[in-house]
């Protein structure tokens, strides 16, 4: 694998977002895979430090590697605690003998007033670490050409550019699409980014160990998205035609995709006032006959607790997609965590059927919602698919999406025909919760001529929807509701099924879902370059847990570690509860500071649990 990270160190407003963006782009349209995340964004709304970062590869990668090789430095956020917080500065990243790009102006306009770069203070790093140092003075050759302060990461991107072999046609042509071809913003970009090149070129730098062998792809269709944005666009080709969400991090990307895209398909966006609403507007128009779904994080997934137990006695297919982060309460909104996969399986009062799965990159989560859709509606129950931070919010290079295969299957869902057959002139009457042979009731929607009674009681109910506390009537409906149905979607051929990496003989092992799939899957491959064997289980259904699958793979390793986002360890206990019991043979690797792990984080814990047995 050949390839390099860029790390861009700047202050909240300054557009070192943008720049790193356009240069993943760029890379992307030579033929590259790329990789974007923002590694350090602070939650609370201040011009604190911030971190957005790149990485480029000639083959596909799904997260973050251990060290960059570029660092752009807007200011001294790379390389400082500031805030005197215990901040561990990006510098400390970079690789022996990597490039330390900075913005040399004596005085940084704002947002980075105050926060110059003094690279007298850096000599010890820069001498341990072999550093390559070049320094431009982009805020004052920016404001000499009359530009905005937000455009100087331009310049870097110039130099970046000219350095490392980065084609600028295909800079510009992001540029073009980002601000208008021939539009003053586009101009100022394009003198800014010619007068990087020209610096670079001037000043004789080049970085020919860091210039990829790209080959632009004929009729590329691979596109460059995130995990909320694939959620999304496989929701609308699955058939949602109302979402219904209220913002928040990392979900709001789910919100402002069907915000701009579902009315394209008839369908329709309602942002709602809380999320406990936009909750109840999915049920309501599951029942009225639209396939619907919301997306949100832990404090929100919190509050439509009660609206999934209703859900649940209800019958109501309910579509959630659950973008975790680091808590509890508001906890780490912009940071990394799965710490709400025990509430996705055993939250909400009451016992009733429910459907966790779970994806690790965007392909996945573009593809799954087929699967969210119908099993749902076939089995009438809340649903979910948990993706976590780095998925919900990076951006990754995504092969051509094909929603040619979609399948819809809306379950017992009888349409007017239907029922007029099975209802009408032959004495039977319509119940929505009939108690059946297979479990699962019929579904018919409101207005369906002959429908003449229709009862959604979040009480307990007769077949036909009357409150009952009756013995039998409980008895009968708990056992169709949750037994009976839990029993069919366990032998579900449709649940998404466990994928394996590594060699099959191994016998150190990983189970793990999500977001640790990429870091995992390197860490695999490393282990094994450098003479240990190692395989990994990655998850896709979470619940109901595929307790003989996990039991095999368990039993054919002498060590399982658990790599997860929880201090709680709470994968590692799901196994334990459904099918280790306590095991010495399972081990947490625990993650839990709002950080992504990286290949070498997981393989430095491996040796050093090898070390220590």
């Amino acid at each position: 694998m050949a390839g390099f990270q860029i790390y861009g160190a700047g202050r909240a407003g300054d557009g070192t977002q943008t720049n790193i963006q356009i240069l993943g782009q760029a890379l992307k349209d030579q033929g590259a895979w790329t990789f974007m995340w923002s590694n350090e964004i602070y939650s609370n709304i201040q011009t604190r430090d911030t971190g957005f970062a790149l990485r480029a590869s000639d083959t596909p990668i799904f997260g973050p590697d251990d060290e960059f090789d570029i660092m752009e430095a807007f200011d001294a956020g790379a390389y400082s605690d500031e805030a005197n917080e215990g901040r561990i500065p990006p510098i400390t990243k970079i690789k022996t003998g990597g490039v330390f790009l900075y913005d040399s102006s004596v005085r940084l306009d704002y947002p980075n007033t105050g926060h110059e770069v003094h690279i007298e203070r850096l000599a010890e790093i820069i001498a341990a670490k072999k550093l390559r140092v070049f320094g431009i003075p982009m805020g004052e050759m920016n404001k000499a050409a009359g530009a905005v302060h937000v455009v100087r990461g331009t310049i870097a991107v110039g130099a970046i550019a000219q350095m490392a072999g980065i084609d600028k046609d295909a800079i510009l042509k992001r540029y073009a699409e980002a601000f208008g071809a021939g539009s003053n913003v586009y101009e100022i970009n394009l003198k800014a980014l010619e007068s990087g090149i020209e610096f670079a070129k001037n000043e004789g730098w080049d970085l020919p160990d860091l210039k990829l062998k790209l080959t632009p792809i004929a009729n590329d269709g691979r596109q460059i998205m995130n995990g909320d944005e694939a959620a999304a666009a496989g929701a609308i080709v699955a058939g949602c035609r109302v979402y219904a969400g209220y913002p928040i991090t990392p979900a709001s990307e789910v919100l402002e995709y069907m915000a701009e895209n579902i009315n394209r398909f008839g369908g329709a966006m309602i942002q709602a006032d809380s999320e406990m609403a936009a909750a109840h507007h999915v049920i309501g128009a599951a029942i009225s006959g639209a396939r619907s779904m919301t997306a949100t994080s832990g404090p929100g997934f919190d509050l439509m607790q009660e609206a999934i137990s209703a859900a649940g006695i209800t019958e109501t297919p309910m579509v959630i997609v659950l973008c975790t982060r680091g808590g509890p309460a508001t906890g780490l909104p912009t940071r990394q965590g799965q710490e709400e996969l025990n509430e996705a399986i055993f939250g909400s009062h009451g016992d009733f059927a429910r459907i966790v799965l779970a994806a690790s990159e965007p392909e996945d989560c573009f593809y799954v919602m087929e699967h969210i859709f119908n099993l749902a509606e076939r089995y009438q129950c809340p649903t979910f698919l948990i993706i976590d931070q780095m998925l919900a919010q990076s951006s990754y290079t995504v092969p051509g999406l094909d929603p040619s295969g979609f399948v819809v299957d809306r379950g017992k869902l009888l349409s007017p025909e239907q029922f007029a057959e099975r209802y009408n002139g032959n004495g039977k009457t319509f119940k929505r919760y009939e108690l059946t042979d297979d479990g699962i009731s019929y579904r018919a929607f409101p207005g369906t001529p002959g429908v003449t009674n229709y009862y959604n009681n979040t009480n307990e109910h007769t077949e036909d929807g009357y409150l009952s506390e009756e013995e039998a009537v409980r008895q009968q409906q708990m056992d169709k509701r949750f037994f009976q149905r839990m029993d069919l979607i366990r032998a579900e051929p449709q649940l998404p099924q466990p994928r394996y990496y590594g060699d099959s003989g191994a016998k150190i092992g990983f189970i793990s879902y999500g977001g640790t799939y990429g870091p995992i899957r390197e860490a695999v491959e490393r282990l094994g370059e450098a003479g240990t064997k190692a395989k990994f289980m990655e998850l896709r259904t979470m619940w109901p847990l595929n307790a003989a699958q996990v039991k095999a793979f368990t039993d054919s390793c002498d060590v399982v570690y658990v790599p997860e986002y929880s201090a709680g360890a709470q994968l590692r206990g799901l196994i334990q509860r459904e099918v280790t019991g306590p095991s010495p043979k399972l081990k947490s690797l625990l993650r839990y500071d709002g950080r992504n792990m990286t290949p070498g984080w997981i393989t430095s814990r491996v040796e050093e649990a090898k070390v220590g047995s």
